[in-house]
């Protein structure tokens, strides 16, 4: 009879769990309906992937991935879910702070751990098999369109949501083949030189950094145009030679900006801020020592986007507004704005506000 018994937990224990394979190709046992989530990266994604049903899943997060170093959309996310100020944290990743010894502590039952991650981490998974506490990678870093689907999918597989992700991933993907299929078929088309910056919470004097094919280097690529920095950076991003902007005489301009915590001195965007706040700063900065010689200078050609739309489930946007940017007259009649806009209507569970993207 006790062995019985014993067939008929352990049958109903797998019965009761999906297998899912992460972005490790690591097969991972996760109880069906998990209740209770750790998350350490990729806010949005799983927010996407659950949208209102998500928040009473968490038990965990790292929290310095948002407050203050995302201040505006940590408020966008406050306001809808106040619930979240009481989320305990387990530490960032990439301040190599994440405490497993708490995350043990909050008997989740599934971990979702940013790929970007894995060498941080890889160490102490073993302590958590040892909680049985399943732990899943998933990966926007490297900017893999095979990587997006994928981990959105797994959010899909784990959440039971794999019909809300079904229409993301679509939508998603047919964003990324306007400008795929537009620039294939136009033979021999030219393209642009640019340049690209991080805008410092300092503002425009001092410059901030630039990257060779990753973060937004790899959106110059597949857009179309000629990253000046290709070759010169090295690392995942750095600060190049001011004289050497001017010298390399870039065509298109686009900074990345962000809202820093009470500082409007480089190019605040994302939820909240004004379009006139946005574009005085960035009027600003075409005035630095030497860029009236500049073409992108001269003709205007100089914008900036909100810093999240590189690396995340919203990131179609970034490749369609630099597409544009770079070739308006192949993509005149494409809005990145309002495509954003439509992804927040239809699978997000904030609303859409502030400004996130604007032009000289």
């Amino acid at each position: 009879m006790f062995r019985k018994l014993v067939l008929i937990v352990l049958f109903s224990i797998f019965a009761c769990a999906t297998e899912v394979i992460d972005i490790l190709d690591r097969k991972v046992d996760i109880k069906d309906n998990p209740k209770r989530v750790v998350l350490t990266f990729y806010f949005e994604e799983y927010f996407t992937a659950t949208k209102d049903d998500g928040i009473d899943k968490i038990v965990g997060w790292s929290r310095k991935y948002w407050e203050g170093r995302r201040q505006a959309s940590w408020d966008a996310f406050k306001e809808k879910f106040p619930q979240i100020d009481e989320i305990p944290d387990v530490g960032y990743g990439p301040k190599n702070t994440i405490s497993f010894e708490k995350i043990i502590s909050l008997k989740p039952d599934v971990v979702v751990f940013a790929l970007n991650d894995y060498a941080k981490v890889k160490n102490n998974l073993a302590n958590l098999e040892a909680a049985n506490i399943p732990a899943v990678f998933i990966d926007f870093h490297d900017q893999k369109l095979s990587n997006h689907v994928k981990s959105m999918e797994i959010l899909g597989e784990i959440f039971k949501t794999q019909d809300k992700v079904k229409k993301v991933v679509e939508f998603y993907k047919s964003k990324f083949e306007i400008v795929q299929n537009r620039l294939k078929n136009i033979p021999n088309f030219k393209k642009p030189k640019v340049y690209l910056e991080f805008s410092e919470k300092d503002g425009p004097s001092v410059f901030g950094g630039t990257w060779d094919d990753k973060m937004w280097g790899a959106f110059a690529n597949i857009a179309g145009g000629e990253n000046i920095a290709k070759g010169i950076v090295k690392g995942t991003t750095a600060t190049i030679n001011p004289e050497l902007i001017i010298a390399k005489n870039p065509d298109v301009i686009i900074f990345a900006g962000n809202y820093f915590l009470n500082s409007y001195k480089n190019i605040p965007l994302g939820y909240g801020i004004t379009k006139e706040q946005a574009k005085a700063n960035l009027k600003a900065y075409a005035t630095r020592p030497g860029w009236n010689s500049i073409n992108a200078v001269k003709n205007g050609h100089i914008y900036a986007l909100y810093h999240d739309l590189s690396r995340h489930i919203f990131d179609f946007t970034g490749v369609l507004f630099f597409a544009k940017a770079l070739h308006p007259e192949i993509f005149s009649d494409i809005e990145p704005e309002e495509e954003l806009k439509k992804f927040f209507d239809e699978f997000y569970p904030v609303k859409y506000s502030g400004t996130w993207m604007i032009s000289y």
